[in-house]
């Protein structure tokens, strides 16, 4: 029986240092006719720890490309809340 991989959406950050840092989308939620995506550290390998905190982006189109970018406060707070009504079910 093949083994199906389910395909992760890696997307990378780049910090105000200028270093990389490399997220998967946990899950996408809508909020206020907007998207966000929740964030997690995600690294390639499987034996190295996933450390750091899962964030919170906006996905904006721009010139037809999803871009994501820090959300507001109210949209952070909004989304966090929609984010762990999720987790709790």
């Amino acid at each position: 029986m093949a083994e199906e991989l389910e395909e992760v959406q890696v997307v990378t950050i780049t910090g105000e240092d200028g270093s990389e840092e490399y997220y998967a989308e946990a899950a996408v939620i809508e909020w206020d006719g907007k998207t966000f995506a929740i964030l997690a550290p995600y690294s390639e390998d499987e034996d190295e720890e996933d450390s750091g905190d899962a964030i919170i982006a906006r996905i904006d189109v721009e010139d037809g490309e999803s871009v994501y970018v820090a959300p507001t406060d109210e949209e952070f707070e909004a989304v966090a809340k929609q984010y762990e009504r999720m987790t709790e079910e």
